[in-house]
Formats: structure tokens, sequence, C-alpha cells
């Protein structure tokens, strides 16, 4: 399972596992995790970090926001977010369409 750092930039890193020397930054393996991590955070910092995302490669579809409706929605938003930095969240390639069905 990766691990997943956070530091007071917003900055997440995916490791394949936890860094000896990770500085200031949090860190957290899962959404539960997660949302213990970021409990006690303002509302502007979640929005910031899901806004680092959005609209970034590999995350074109995701949109930059201007709120949340709750703070359960933000974490599970940036929890899916932060799930494809890492090669165990990398969605499988859609299976080829056979030339013959193309003809």
């Amino acid at each position: 399972m990766s691990q997943f750092t956070i530091d007071a930039d917003n900055n997440i890193m995916a490791h394949a596992e936890l860094p000896a020397a990770a500085g200031e930054s949090q860190s957290f393996s899962n959404a539960r995790e997660l949302a213990k991590l970021t409990a006690e955070w303002p509302a502007s910092r979640l929005i910031d970090t899901w806004n680092s995302f959005a609209g970034v490669a590999p995350f074109d579809d995701l949109k930059p926001v201007k709120k949340f409706t709750s703070r359960k929605i933000a974490v599970t938003r940036i929890w899916e977010a932060v799930a494809r930095l890492s090669p165990d969240g990398a969605q499988p390639a859609p299976a080829a369409v056979p030339a013959s069905v193309l003809s």
C-alpha cells in the first residue's frame, strides 16, 4: 500500500513506503487517515488542496472549486484524486477493440 505525505504548501507525494526524513510533512495511507489528518484544517485549506490538483496533468478532468458542500465530500474528493498518484490506484487500461469490429 502506498504512503502519502502532504506538506504545509499542500504538496502531496506518493511513496512506496514512508521516507525516513518526512520533515514537516504529515503522512496518511487511506481515506480514513486523510479525514483524521484534515479534521482541524480550515475549509480554505481543503479547497486549496483540491484546487492544486484541478486542471493539472493527469488531473485535467478535475475542476477548481470555490467551496465544498461538506467536509466529508471534500475529503472524499481529495482522496480520490490522491489515489491516482499511487500505482495501486491506477485504473486498468480499457480493452482494445478488435479491428474486425471496426470494419
